[in-house]
């Protein structure tokens, strides 16, 4: 079954926006489909990656490992997102390392492939835009570590994470720990307080963010109170 039937939605993506409606078929479906029943690394820190991978559902965990040896987890990309592509069209090894979460599918493009797309200058501009976005991604990220309080950066991950259009998280307390960079009795202490406020629900390995506009409106109360 072609790619163009099985993961329509990935027509959008910004990899493939003032395309035509042909073009975008015939580029979709050269892709080939990878699948993880469980957490699997699929692009290495420091190893070529050799083209790009287009995510179609679930989560993959972005994180860097420095020369000292402290993993920092950069963030969860979720569909639609591209990881790769800049590494591939440099020839540079990947910056981080990728893991997919459980039930993860994602679609890859190899590089000779990507380099073809580009002889078009739609395309050219759409990969710029990746690496627009991903600039903004890096300056929020900044600005959150450096102004937020703990509570704030919880707030914000819980956010973050329940945007890929499930608002199930099925991570950890200690892994938001790890996360945010702070205690795990931090972490549970503001989970009670979302709790209280109705704003989620959680279980064992799963947090279910119950309403999103309430989580934004609480990040932002919480830097009226401490700016």
């Amino acid at each position: 079954m072609k790619n163009t039937i099985r993961f329509p939605h990935l027509l959008d993506c910004d990899i493939f926006h003032d395309l035509s409606e042909e073009h975008k078929a015939d580029f979709l479906n050269q892709f080939s489909v990878r699948t993880f029943a469980k957490r699997t690394a699929f692009l290495h820190q420091g190893e070529h990656p050799g083209g790009m991978f287009l995510i179609s559902h679930g989560s993959v965990e972005v994180s860097y490992l420095s020369e000292d040896g402290y993993q920092t987890i950069i963030f969860h990309a979720g569909p639609k997102d591209i990881l790769g592509a800049i590494e591939a069209l440099a020839a540079k090894p990947c910056a981080a390392t990728c893991v997919a979460m459980p039930d993860t599918c994602v679609l890859y493009c190899p590089t000779p492939l990507l380099f073809q797309k580009l002889q078009s200058p739609v395309m050219i501009r759409n990969v710029a835009m990746l690496a627009f976005k991903m600039i903004e991604r890096d300056n929020s990220s900044k600005a959150i570590d450096q102004h937020y309080t703990v509570e704030q950066r919880i707030c914000s991950h819980l956010w973050q994470l329940s945007a890929q259009g499930n608002n199930d998280i099925r991570q950890s307390q200690s892994y938001l720990a790890t996360m945010v960079g702070c205690s795990r009795q931090t972490v549970n202490k503001e989970l009670g307080a979302l709790r209280e406020h109705g704003i989620i629900a959680s279980s064992k390995g799963k947090i279910t963010v119950l309403d999103r506009d309430a989580l934004q409106r609480r990040i932002s109360s919480m830097a009226q109170n401490t700016g």
